[in-house]
Order: C-alpha cells, then sequence, then structure tokens
C-alpha cells in the first residue's frame, strides 16, 4: 500500500539528567522527538514534541502523547527545559 501524507516522529535529542526519585537523586535518560507532517516521505513542517523521561533505577517510563501515562509534572518541567536546546 503507497501513502502519500503522514505524520512521522523523529528524535531529536537525547540527554541524561539527575532526578529525584524516592528521597534519592538518581540519572534520568530524557528524549525529545518532534512530529512531522510528511509527503512523499519528506517531512514538510513540524507541528508537535513529544517527550519521554526513562528511570533506570526503578526501571519507570513516562511519556507524553496520545495513548499514554501521565507523566507527573516534576519530570514534565524537566523534560521541557530538555526540550528548550532543541
Amino acid at each position: 500500500m503507497f501513502f502519500i501524507f503522514g505524520i512521522k516522529t523523529k528524535l531529536i535529542g537525547k540527554e541524561e539528567r539527575k532526578v529525584l526519585r524516592n528521597g534519592f537523586m538518581v540519572n534520568a535518560i530524557v528524549s525529545v522527538y518532534r512530529n512531522y507532517f510528511e509527503l512523499f516521505f519528506i517531512p514538510i513542517f513540524p507541528f508537535s514534541k513529544k517527550y519521554s523521561i526513562y528511570i533506570p533505577h526503578s526501571d519507570e517510563y513516562f511519556e507524553t502523547g496520545f495513548g499514554s501515562t501521565n507523566m507527573p509534572a516534576e519530570y514534565l518541567q524537566i523534560c521541557k527545559e530538555v526540550g528548550r536546546n532543541y
């Protein structure tokens, strides 16, 4: 099946930050994605950002977007700070 247009998500940045989890400062991996509207597999224009955070210490994963778990407000703030760099 051939699609003329669609939506594509690209990873635009990944950083490691320290976050407070259960009273301990632990490392978290923050990823920033950008959603693009594409035409014939060519990204035309970006229309939103999506964030995800993974905490290996407690094996927790949070992300924003459709059909995802609710991200705590303090983690969302950290993700937005990282997203400003990209």
